[in-house]
């Protein structure tokens, strides 16, 4: 199995530059140099047993402020399996936890769910945004995780990028790419 992580033009400069988007489904993000925070991470690439993970952690606040992409296959097949599977680990260990009720989405004719969650341990508080897109060929994860105080306003700024995350797949013209 072949996993696409297409890249806009000049979007993610550390994986490649593609101006062309390979054949199949490919992973469209606005994650790059225009976004306000991309030069505060350093990227990570790795690929194991059929996933594909793309984590870029905060060059001053290390794992404690991350954002990873994972693309691979969906072992429970459901979006509301893969949520239930997030929110177990934390539900068993946070002092409280709370999980917003999963969004349904269509992005570009693809099943998927957001939510947000924090999770209380003593003095640490930890706050993710997830999204979820169950494609044809893969499944998409992307997370947004901090294990520091962060503002409101820097919480919708994610928001908003992972609002405009999206899948394409060049031979179906039910989830039609974006032209050159």
């Amino acid at each position: 199995m072949k996993l696409n992580f297409a890249l806009l033009v000049l979007l993610i400069p550390s994986i490649t530059i593609a101006t062309e988007l390979d054949i199949g489904e490919n992973l469209l993000t606005n994650f790059g140099p225009e976004f306000s925070d991309y030069d505060n991470y350093q990227p990570f690439t790795m690929k194991e047993h059929n996933t594909y993970f793309q984590l870029w952690k905060s060059k001053t606040r290390g794992f404690s402020d991350h954002y990873a992409i994972n693309i691979g296959l969906l072992e429970d097949k459901t979006l509301s399996g893969f949520k239930a599977s997030q929110d177990e680990p934390a539900d068993r260990t946070c002092k409280s936890h709370t999980s917003s009720k999963a969004k349904d989405l269509l992005i570009n004719g693809y099943k998927a769910i957001t939510w947000n969650s924090k999770c209380e341990l003593g003095e640490l508080t930890i706050t993710s945004l997830q999204l979820a897109i169950m494609g044809d060929d893969n499944f998409y994860h992307l997370r947004k995780l901090w294990k520091i105080p962060v503002t409101n306003e820097k919480v919708i700024e994610w928001e908003n990028l992972l609002s405009h995350t999206s899948v394409c797949n060049t031979t179906d013209n039910n989830h039609i790419c974006p032209s050159k």
